[in-house]
């Protein structure tokens, strides 16, 4: 650790980098509005495949968190290349694991509100709505992969926006 001669001292004996990003703090109260009044769009690359997805207005190096609904008849196989919890608002889904670095640890559980599962980096995962309600989730991406996904309403509402 290095420290420049005109930067204060922490009880540590030495300055935070300026290379380290620090996130701010910030809070989302749920709101499924948000969801509702979102756009669908087709998922990438899975032709055909349709969900919704809003930034919750934590957008920050540490983490991305979105508002996310799969819908039914649309499953959805993805690799993670980060780790994303995902908190289950609504909905039901079948959620099919295959873990790093051989994908020979494998597993298949129903996720339900309430429920929260850590999706780690390097699996490949595939979503199966269950019934005819839309499977809704927070999305806490670990760090931020900076996905484009638009502001919540409520959450541009507050800070004052249109």
């Amino acid at each position: 650790m290095s420290k420049q001669d005109d930067a204060p001292e922490n009880t540590l004996g030495y300055t935070a980098s300026s290379a380290i990003a620090y996130s701010r703090f910030r809070m989302y109260q749920v709101d499924e509005s948000d969801l509702e009044k979102a756009p669908l769009f087709s998922f990438p690359m899975l032709d055909g495949v349709m969900n919704k997805a809003i930034n919750v207005g934590i957008d920050e190096p540490a983490t991305q968190v979105n508002f996310e609904e799969f819908l039914p008849g649309h499953d959805i196989s993805w690799a993670m290349f980060h780790d994303e919890l995902h908190y289950v608002t609504s909905g039901e889904c079948e959620v099919t694991y295959h873990l790093a670095p051989m994908m020979t640890i494998t597993g298949t559980v129903v996720a339900k509100p309430g429920c929260i599962y850590l999706l780690p980096r390097g699996a490949h995962i595939k979503w199966k709505v269950l019934g005819d309600k839309p499977f809704r989730h927070l999305c806490i991406c670990i760090p931020n992969p900076g996905y484009p996904v638009a502001l919540a309403d409520s959450v541009r509402r507050a800070e004052g926006g249109q």
